[in-house]
């Protein structure tokens, strides 16, 4: 099985048109359209999803930690919002090596209580990383109701307690994403630091298929 992207394509599309090759971005269990839209393969991805050789690992992480570090794509991850800390990690390398980069981090609604998120708009805010967190909100954390079990305001408001500025859109609206994606990554470039983009979207199929 495999948990699929259907109906999130303009956030990933409209976020990654926005980077260079040599910008980074790390994904969630919906990996396959970040790795797309980032420039991965289609073809060396689809043998890494059935673990041939010529993927883009090798077919040795298959379907939950595809990756393709060729173009920037550091990976997806099963552990349900570690792409965070990761993400922080690679912009703390970023920022130590001087390099003109930054980190898109990829995370679904479903992870935003977890630990290290919470983790990772701290430490991001603390060192004033260059990463954009991406929240995909679904609103289904797997089967549940992601409000029922999200006490607060929310996202945007979490980050915004951590000094992150951060904004809400409309994720199925393609030209939107751009246009907001084109603006936090900019200020990002320009020494501004972390941001956060909340995208409300809708998956059109199940948790996994």
């Amino acid at each position: 099985s495999i948990h699929q992207y259907i109906g999130e394509e303009a956030i990933g599309t409209g976020v990654c048109s926005n980077l260079r090759e040599t910008d980074f971005i790390l994904s969630n269990h919906r990996g396959h359209g970040h790795a797309i839209a980032k420039g991965a393969d289609p073809k060396a991805m689809m043998k890494e999803l059935f673990g041939r050789v010529g993927g883009t690992s090798g077919g040795k992480g298959g379907s939950m930690h595809i990756a393709d570090f060729s173009v920037g794509m550091l990976g997806a991850n099963g552990v349900i919002a570690d792409g965070c800390t990761i993400s922080v990690g690679a912009a703390q390398a970023i920022k130590l090596l001087k390099q003109d980069k930054i980190v898109v981090n990829f995370i679904g609604d479903g992870g935003i209580n977890r630990g290290p998120f919470m983790e990772a708009l701290n430490w991001a805010k603390v060192y004033e990383l260059p990463v954009l967190f991406v929240c995909e909100n679904n609103q289904i954390a797997a089967t549940t109701t992601t409000k029922t079990v999200t006490a607060g305001d929310g996202i945007a408001a979490r980050a915004g307690s951590f000094g992150i500025p951060a904004v809400t859109i409309d994720g199925n609206d393609l030209l939107l994403v751009d246009q907001t994606a084109a603006k936090l990554v900019g200020e990002i470039r320009n020494g501004g630091g972390p941001r956060l983009m909340q995208a409300m979207t809708y998956r059109l199929r199940g948790h996994f298929a």
